[in-house]
């Protein structure tokens, strides 16, 4: 009949049969019976963005550097989620003879519309909250609530027809994974889809004179997760890709063996000739 093994794809479990444990004396000899689990190992993909936010970069160069830029930072200034993450619940019904009573399971519910939420620090220039505030208000004007897509709905070529303007159109999606401590193997990977900010932080820009400070966002999205074995394959197919030597922007696990930008750099950096009194070519 096959497998019937649900986590394929994700790191199996140590078999700890054969050690005592926490049972009688412990053998502290035997480490690998305590092969415990890490957090801390979370990555983030922007798996889509909006398809009319695509069409306006696909058209108009500024944009196309926002929303590159926004997605590199969501990417690779990820460093976990905050909330957003639900456990399986169980709902249960009685079986009683007025005297004693069983609760039994009879429904079992995993999470389905939720939020997650994620901190950022803003950059210069508000790609973040420039991103959000457009996207808000193409998709329902606050003035008018009418759905516009800043110009991009309408019956003229090269507008989208106000007939396919929608949903299908306003959401992203994302992979999330949290991988062990060696970064090379999945512990759970969660496909996040229908996913839709839920504010522009406009507030950054109070301020006051003589305080300076940088400002942390708190980036949330309504949506949906997705769990399952596909997922998980696929997963793992973009981790190996992530530490893949032939991706160039391959995650860099040994930093001892980093290729610093400034050590080949013949003008500012550890290259320049005059600080060894060498030349270019050794």
């Amino acid at each position: 009949m096959g497998s019937f093994y649900m986590f394929n794809d994700l790191k199996s479990a140590r078999d700890v049969t054969k050690y005592t444990l926490f049972r009688g004396t412990t053998d502290w000899t035997q480490l690998q019976q305590f092969d415990m689990y890490e957090s801390g190992y979370p990555y983030l993909i922007m798996v889509s963005v909006p398809r009319f936010l695509q069409e306006m970069a696909d058209r108009d160069t500024e944009v196309k550097t926002l929303l590159d830029s926004y997605k590199h930072i969501i990417e690779y200034e990820f460093l976990g989620f905050d909330s957003g993450i639900q456990n399986i619940e169980v709902e249960t019904q009685e079986i009683t003879n007025n005297i004693q009573t069983a609760n039994v399971i009879t429904k079992v519910n995993a999470p389905s519309a939720t939020s997650f939420s994620m901190r950022y620090k803003e950059k210069a220039g508000a790609p973040i909250e420039k991103l959000h505030e457009m996207y808000l208000r193409c998709i329902s004007d606050p003035g008018t609530t009418f759905k516009t897509y800043n110009g991009l709905i309408g019956f003229e070529d090269g507008q989208i027809d106000p007939r396919d303007a929608g949903f299908h159109k306003e959401c992203f999606s994302f992979l999330y994974m949290h991988t062990d401590n060696t970064g090379l193997l999945l512990e759970r990977a969660i496909y996040w889809v229908c996913c839709q900010p839920t504010s522009a932080p406009l507030e950054i820009f109070n301020g006051t004179r003589g305080e300076v400070q940088f400002q942390e966002l708190t980036v949330e999205f309504n949506g949906i997760p997705l769990l399952g074995d596909k997922i998980n394959a696929q997963a793992k197919k973009i981790l190996d890709w992530m530490n893949s030597e032939a991706n160039e922007n391959m995650v860099h696990r040994n930093s001892w063996n980093y290729d610093y930008a400034g050590i080949g750099d013949t003008a500012y950096g550890l290259s320049q000739s005059s600080l060894w009194g060498g030349s270019s070519n050794g």
